[in-house]
């Protein structure tokens, strides 16, 4: 595990074997000539990415992990894509687009100059059609300045590497990433950078907290607003006492998450 301080850095630190190498190019009119894809979606494809490349291909075969199937997963590997953006503010629309077109669970790394952000979604299989795919809501980091990472996300980028995933099977491999992400979340609100394993808290319960988060701080912001404009006393002041309950329910979650 070492320091990364740019995009090649973190390559090497990630540590894919070389057998896992596809260095396959994807073609945008792929995703939005046989996708169901909006205006807005085929705009940020054709706008904002320079490349698609499938880099590598995580299976059995090149990196000895066993597959996973049963009736909910089906996890016979693991894409790793890097997309090359000419823009940052419509990677996440693009990273819903990618994980719903292609099945495998996938880590999209997204680089735009010396910056990345890493998007991952859980898939499970469609009980109402065993051929369709379930893609549960999309993880991502944000981005990265590898050049200058804050202290959490240099701790993330350093942790964030295949040795340290689980080589159970790929489904178990696939959530350590995940978990790893979640971290790097609850990270930017806490200051402190917990991976999975250890004393760490569950995935569902970090994802709850930072849900509950979300909840509150949008509920704080519809307030404030509110009383922006409010003219009587008495409603400014109920207003005011409902904000610092918020914000301490905020700062109780925000030391716990």
């Amino acid at each position: 595990m070492s320091d990364v301080h740019s995009i090649e850095g973190f390559y090497q630190n990630f540590a894919v074997p070389d057998a896992c190498a596809l260095g396959k190019r994807l073609f945008k009119k792929q995703f939005y000539e046989h996708g169901q894809l909006g205006a807005a979606d085929k705009k940020a494809f054709v706008e904002d990415i320079d490349g698609i490349d499938w880099s590598y291909t995580l299976k059995p075969s090149t990196i000895n992990i066993p597959k996973l199937e049963d009736d909910k997963h089906e996890y016979l590997e693991v894409a790793v894509l890097k997309v090359t953006l000419t823009a940052v503010e419509r990677h996440a629309r693009i990273s819903v687009v990618i994980q719903k077109a292609i099945p495998y669970p996938l880590l999209i790394i997204f680089v735009h100059g010396s910056s990345l952000a890493i998007s991952a979604a859980d898939k499970r299989i469609n009980r109402a059609d065993a051929n369709k795919i379930v893609v549960e809501p999309v993880y991502d980091t944000g981005w990265i300045d590898t050049t200058a990472p804050k202290t959490e996300q240099a701790e993330f980028l350093a942790d964030f590497r295949v040795p340290n995933f689980s080589f159970r099977n790929l489904f178990d491999f696939y959530q350590d990433a995940i978990g790893r992400i979640i971290a790097l979340n609850c990270a930017v609100l806490s200051g402190r950078y917990e991976p999975t394993g250890g004393d760490a808290k569950p995935k569902a319960v970090r994802l709850e907290a930072l849900r509950q988060m979300d909840k509150l701080h949008q509920e704080r912001t519809e307030i404030r607003n509110k009383l922006k404009k409010e003219k009587n006393l008495g409603t400014q002041v109920s207003l005011n006492t409902r904000i610092k309950q918020l914000s301490d329910s905020i700062e109780a979650i925000r030391k716990d998450i």
